[in-house]
């Protein structure tokens, strides 16, 4: 029962005598007398009020509150007024904005239903790859510029390559053994994006397949050639909830939201019957809209 009662449907059929109030303001032809009274409530006056307050950091007056409950049902008086002259009509400003207040009706009612955390992680787990943190590397390198030695980098590269592997006790870097370089030499936990973004997506893939703990290259990038050492690799993993919860309760909410917004106007369409004319062909169209403007 209380699952039943966090659905938002169930949020929506209990207001259904609301919507059937709405409805009957914006068909007069079937309002009952009732309609014809205007009704100032206590709350209305109070919010009158407090919009006031928030607009001009001061309580109003009882001169300008009595001018706010004035303005107040003569806007209501010309509203209606307006309806029954069937004023709203073929007013495509008017039907959006109308379109708009019902959504944001819909989406509250939606956002009643706030997920506990065995929600959120189920969803979770369900949209893995969304939430996935990347792979991420720590490497070190020695640059060639193509520049600088020309036909000579391959060799010169292989042979920095073969001392520095021989080399007892290992080298853990060595920027000096090859050419000055306008970035780091040494990179910390970066992610495939972040590598790209400096030497391009090719040099990146070669260095995430590297081993780790040894000389490797050479790898070329848009700069040169390059001989790396991994130092640390991280693989991508799922994340714990609590790392992205935040993320992931708003992406939940927009599901939900979405869900909600079109089950509810399924259940709007089924009052309808839904009559398409056939449509007129593209050059029909063009005739018509030319034809409205050499008349207007």
């Amino acid at each position: 029962m209380n699952n039943c009662l966090k659905e938002p449907l169930i949020h929506f059929l209990l207001i259904g005598a609301l919507l059937f109030g709405l409805y009957s303001l914006v068909n007069p032809e079937e309002a009952s007398v009732a309609d014809n009274k205007i009704v100032v409530s206590a709350g209305d006056v109070e919010r009158l009020g407090a919009n006031w307050s928030k607009k001009w950091n001061r309580p109003p007056t009882d001169t300008e509150l009595q001018g706010l409950v004035d303005s107040y049902i003569r806007e209501e008086v010309y509203y209606r007024e307006a309806l029954s002259l069937g004023l709203d009509q073929d007013d495509t400003v008017l039907r959006r904005r109308l379109m708009q207040k019902m959504e944001f009706l819909t989406n509250d009612l939606a956002d009643l239903n706030n997920p506990d955390e065995t929600a959120l992680n189920e969803y979770l787990l369900e949209h893995q790859d969304k939430y996935e943190l990347p792979a991420r590397i720590s490497f070190t390198h020695i640059y060639f510029s193509l520049d600088k030695r020309g036909d000579q980098i391959f060799a010169d590269a292989g042979n920095v390559l073969t001392e520095i592997q021989a080399s007892s006790p290992a080298i853990p870097r060595a920027p000096d053994r090859g050419d000055s370089f306008m970035l780091s030499y040494d990179f910390t936990l970066e992610t495939p994006f972040e590598v790209a973004r400096l030497f391009g997506q090719g040099f990146t893939e070669q260095l995430f397949q590297t081993e780790t703990g040894n000389w490797h290259g050479p790898i070329e990038s848009g700069y040169g050639l390059h001989l790396v050492r991994i130092n640390e690799r991280l693989d991508a993993r799922a994340p714990e909830l609590a790392a992205v919860i935040d993320k992931v309760r708003r992406d939940y909410m927009f599901e939900q939201r979405q869900r909600t917004n079109k089950q509810i106007y399924e259940r709007f369409k089924e009052h309808y019957e839904i009559v398409i004319e056939d449509m007129p062909d593209k050059a029909g169209v063009a005739e018509a809209i030319q034809a409205n403007r050499s008349s207007s």
